[in-house]
């Protein structure tokens, strides 16, 4: 790396030279130089000025600004504190002299405003109430609400005021044509017109007080508040010395500087709330931000991508448009003093992560963290569910027990990051997620801490990575409430053809319980995956939607009585397990139920009459089969060759000519072509696959021809393969 001096780097610059990619200019001032376009990329700016330099589009993709001081000139910075003095000592001498007022209408009371003393002292006091209600409003409500206020009672004000005009002259007219009604004291008297007129000017030095506080607030912020402190000391001086000159009583000069104060007091709050980033100062905090940023830093629509602000005092740049992709602000300074623009450092939550890295047990749900550089941030507990963290770099985090529950993970980077216990439903990875050595013992991939995995135990080393590899490749498709299979084959096969470049295939059927079935379609690793599930959502939900109408108009039932059809049906299932313990004599009428991902459901009817015992049963419209169980001992496991099994086996079901059992006999295969087949991954397929088959038409036929199969696949899967022997009629 070149070093270079902050001289022979403006020397360069100013005759055409922009590349200075990787020089070293540590410790350089760069104050004030105007170096828009250059390329610093991966240069070393370490501990240099940068005050009021501009870096206008430039290339900073890696620079390393660690310890940088940012900010504004001092030419600048003289500037600003004079701005701060005067609009200080304005908003502390219009509170001041509005409360004066309200002190000399209340405690020098001569009637002349109002036609009456104590029309003078009622006024004070409705002044003094007004604003100081209007300075409590800024502070509990915000600006805006202050204002909103002031113009309902200056409206109240003009229409009090037109009413006192038109009953003046109602009086006026009288007094002319009845001139023998001065007896009665109402000719010639003086309408009350001040209290109108008044109330409209109280309000309107009111607004001028709620701005004064506003911009006093901003000055707070801009320069700091030891300035307006001494400023307002110094106007309350004045006042007081002024009005004592002037003769005016010591009760009003004490009505004068309580009114200082009071704004004083308020400033200050609204100042450190809008430090705070309180929504409600939000138009304080930009007016002194903007104040504050004239002559600062400018980043604006530059590269900073994998740049490093590192303990950088970063008050007062400008990074309107930039682009901040994992940009390490960790323990810099004052960066809520900054023009952010709309960049993820807008918000304050984000921006407090950004800078301490502490996140844990805190709720960023739905938050924007795209390109964050969240590298060894404690986020353990935290609440990550719709985040975006697409592109963001996770390297070496702590996410024990963190819910990613529909997190977007695109990009994202998890290098050794701790991933025990976290939640993963749901969450959106692809083939450019980095999970290789991520540090992870179990995880939940359902919200409520279900379906760990691994089951029990811990994660081998590499487990964790292989689960989620598989899962890179697949488009997870969940049915809250079973699935209505004639739906998915005709949403299947429609978006298949939408989308023929996919590749698409059923990979797994997986049956969690609780009527939550998930199928995962295999796709090819281009595919646009989130487009490809929006669309099968879509189609199946217009395909439940269609068959609910026509099999509601067939049964001409009650929603109640569909209700209890599809609880019936749910048990079917439940009702195959009972005929395969004891025989049960049952005369069933039940419907086939279906509702998933959130749709609407439709019925199909399965007849079974007469004694069940020993009945498989299959669904599908006005089709039975009754089938005798059979009783089978199984073979040894060392005595079973699974792959010539599982090779039968998958050619059976690909028979069937459906895509899913298709897609089941495929995952046999890959099975059957390893030296040592999974057995957790053989169970769950051959359950899955077995029990879509039995809704098909053609499983009657396929039955005696699957049963000696399944008998020797379930002797070598031992006790995970007894499940197994009732959906092809077999019992122990």
């Amino acid at each position: 790396m070149d070093k270079l001096t902050a001289k022979e780097l403006q020397r360069r610059y100013r005759a055409g030279e922009r590349n200075f990619a990787g020089v070293d200019l540590s410790d350089a001032s760069l104050r004030g130089m105007n170096l828009k376009g250059i390329d610093l990329s991966g240069a070393n700016l370490s501990c240099t000025d940068i005050r009021g330099t501009d870096f206008t589009k430039a290339n900073l993709v890696g620079t390393q600004f660690v310890r940088a001081k940012a900010g504004t000139q001092h030419c600048w910075l003289i500037t600003q504190m004079l701005l701060a003095i005067a609009l200080s000592a304005i908003a502390s001498f219009l509170m001041g002299a509005f409360w004066a007022l309200c002190g000399l209408s209340i405690f020098s009371a001569s009637g002349d405003t109002t036609g009456s003393v104590m029309g003078d002292i009622l006024l004070g006091i409705f002044g003094i109430v007004v604003s100081g209600g209007f300075l409590v409003t800024i502070y509990a409500k915000g600006f805006f609400a202050a204002i909103a206020a002031v113009m309902a009672l200056i409206a109240a004000a003009i229409v009090t005021t037109i009413t006192i005009v038109i009953v003046a002259i109602v009086w006026i007219i009288v007094d002319i044509e009845d001139p023998a009604s001065d007896s009665s004291g109402i000719a010639g008297a003086a309408p009350p017109d001040g209290i109108g007129i008044s109330t409209a000017v109280f309000s309107i030095i009111s607004i001028g007080s709620i701005i004064a506080v506003t911009v006093g607030g901003a000055v707070g912020i801009a320069a700091n508040e030891t300035i307006a402190i001494i400023t307002t000391v110094a106007v309350a001086v004045s006042i007081a010395i002024t009005l004592g000159f002037a003769g005016i009583k010591a009760i009003v000069i004490v009505t004068a500087l309580a009114g200082i104060i009071f704004n004083t007091i308020i400033n200050l709050l609204v100042t450190r709330r809008s430090l705070a980033g309180d929504s409600r100062d939000k138009l304080t905090r930009n007016i002194s931000i903007w104040l504050g940023s004239q002559g600062g830093t400018r980043l604006v629509g530059s590269n900073l991508t994998d740049a490093s602000f590192q303990e950088a005092d970063l008050k007062g740049i400008h990074v309107y448009q930039a682009d901040l992709t994992r940009a390490n602000f960790h323990l810099s300074k004052q960066v809520n003093l900054s023009r952010l623009g709309k960049t993820i450092l807008a918000n304050f939550l984000v921006q407090n992560l950004l800078v301490t890295l502490r996140g844990s047990g805190q709720s960023y749900v739905g938050l924007n963290l795209k390109g964050a550089c969240l590298a060894g941030a404690d986020l353990s507990d935290a609440d990550l569910t719709e985040a975006d963290l697409s592109n963001a770099t996770l390297e070496g985090a702590t996410l024990e027990r963190a819910t990613l529950i529909k997190t977007q993970a695109l990009g994202t980077n998890f290098y050794q990051a701790i991933l025990t216990g976290a939640t993963l439903e749901a969450w959106n990875i692809d083939s450019t997620t980095n999970i290789d050595g991520a540090i992870c013992d179990y995880v939940y991939l359902l919200r409520n801490h279900q379906e760990r995995r691994p089951s029990s135990g811990s994660f081998a080393p590499g487990d964790f990575t292989k689960l989620f590899q598989e899962v890179l490749d697949t488009i997870d498709l969940i049915f809250q409430n079973g699935v209505d299979w004639k739906a998915f084959v005709r949403t299947f096969n429609d978006v298949q053809g939408q989308y023929d470049n996919a590749d698409l295939g059923v990979q797994a059927i997986e049956n969690k319980g609780d009527g939550v079935v998930v199928v995962k379609l295999h796709a090819s690793p281009d595919a646009d995956k989130p487009a490809i599930h929006q669309s099968f959502t879509e189609i199946y939900q217009l395909a439940l939607q269609e068959a609910e109408a026509r099999y509601k108009a067939q049964l001409d039932a009650k929603d109640d009585q569909i209700a209890d059809y599809r609880q019936q049906s749910a048990n079917m299932q439940e009702v195959v397990k009972l005929l395969a313990q004891r025989p049960i004599n049952v005369d069933v009428k039940a419907t086939a139920e279906s509702k998933a991902m959130q749709g609407n459901d439709y019925s199909r009817n399965i007849n079974v009459g007469g004694n069940a015992t020993g009945n498989v049963f299959q669904s599908g419209d006005g089709n039975t089969a009754s089938i005798e169980f059979q009783q089978v001992t199984l073979p040894p496991p060392d005595r079973v060759n699974i792959q010539t099994e599982l090779a039968a086996l998958q050619a059976i079901l690909a028979r069937l000519n459906d895509p899913v059992t298709t897609g089941i006999a495929a995952k046999l295969d890959a099975e059957a072509a390893k030296p040592a087949p999974d057995k957790s991954v053989v169970a769950t397929t051959l359950e899955t696959g077995l029990t879509y088959a039995r809704n098909l038409q053609g499983f009657a036929e396929a039955i005696d021809k699957l049963r000696p199969h399944v008998q020797n696949a379930a002797g070598w899967l031992g006790e995970h393969g007894t499940k197994l022997l009732p959906l092809v009629g077999l019992v122990l």
